[in-house]
């Protein structure tokens, strides 16, 4: 009876060990996939890739509330859409649909915040989870009185981001766009903001975001033929950038 009794026990523990094992392993094949969805959603600006990679990430997050990770990249996705509505307001040349685009890129930039917030309280010392807080910080800005009001937030966050871990390139890169974006009462400088920029850019010269940033600032400057340079050198980084073809065409068709 006591042999019949352990076989059993033995058999229960090896069928939930199975299933756990099983349940991870799918866990972490739509992980990697959302991942992926997610790399390729940010290169092209599909809409549909990042929605469904946010999906994945949010389920994953909230059946898995002790981890970090899965909380970051659903933060991250977020941020990634917000990307996609700047975009989308600056092609935009409607007053009223850049106020609906603004307005939906406010509310993913909250959502996002919840999920930054929550990966920061796992693990306070991920320095890539400050800085996507900080950077859905400044996309809560929509005008001079959200600027006062989130755009210290957003410092703060980029600060201790880079306090972590001092070489995070696009944090530099979030640097580096407050100096161009801020006003030069407030500190603003766009020729610091283009050092800072050409800096990341010689050490890290895959990130993409920082061309598109130099190419506009440039341009902010009046050094046209630099910013065009600048968006045929990301196009032969990435031909899909959908940021470097609207800037370059838009470039080109005013000379």
């Amino acid at each position: 009876m006591t042999i019949l009794k352990n076989t059993v026990t033995l058999f229960v523990i090896f069928l939930i060990v199975s299933f756990n094992t099983t349940t991870s392993d799918a866990e972490n094949n739509r992980f990697e996939q959302a991942k992926r969805q997610l790399k390729d959603g940010i290169r092209t600006y599909d809409e549909e890739l990042l929605q469904d990679a946010k999906e994945v990430f949010i389920q994953l997050a909230d059946n898995n509330p002790s981890d970090y990770v899965y909380a970051y990249y659903a933060a991250l996705t977020y941020l990634s859409l917000c990307d996609l509505k700047n975009f989308e307001i600056t092609k935009s040349t409607v007053k009223a649909d850049k106020k609906r685009l603004k307005t939906k890129r406010i509310s993913m930039a909250e959502k996002g915040l919840n999920y930054a917030d929550r990966s920061i309280e796992l693990n306070n010392d991920f320095s890539d989870s400050h800085r996507v807080k900080g950077t859905l910080f400044s996309n809560m800005i929509s005008g001079m009185f959200s600027g006062i009001r989130y755009g210290g937030m957003a410092e703060d966050e980029i600060n201790i981001a880079l306090k972590i871990e001092p070489n995070n390139a696009l944090a530099k890169i979030e640097v580096a766009r407050e100096y161009i974006n801020k006003p030069g009462l407030l500190g603003g400088n766009v020729k610091k903001g283009i050092e800072i920029l050409e800096k990341i850019l010689k050490d890290n010269p895959e990130k993409e975001k920082g061309y598109v940033s130099l190419g506009i600032a440039y341009e902010e400057i009046g050094e046209k033929e630099k910013a065009i340079n600048t968006f045929e050198h990301l196009l032969n980084i990435n031909p899909e950038n959908i940021e470097a073809k609207y800037n370059l065409d838009r470039l080109v068709s005013s000379k």
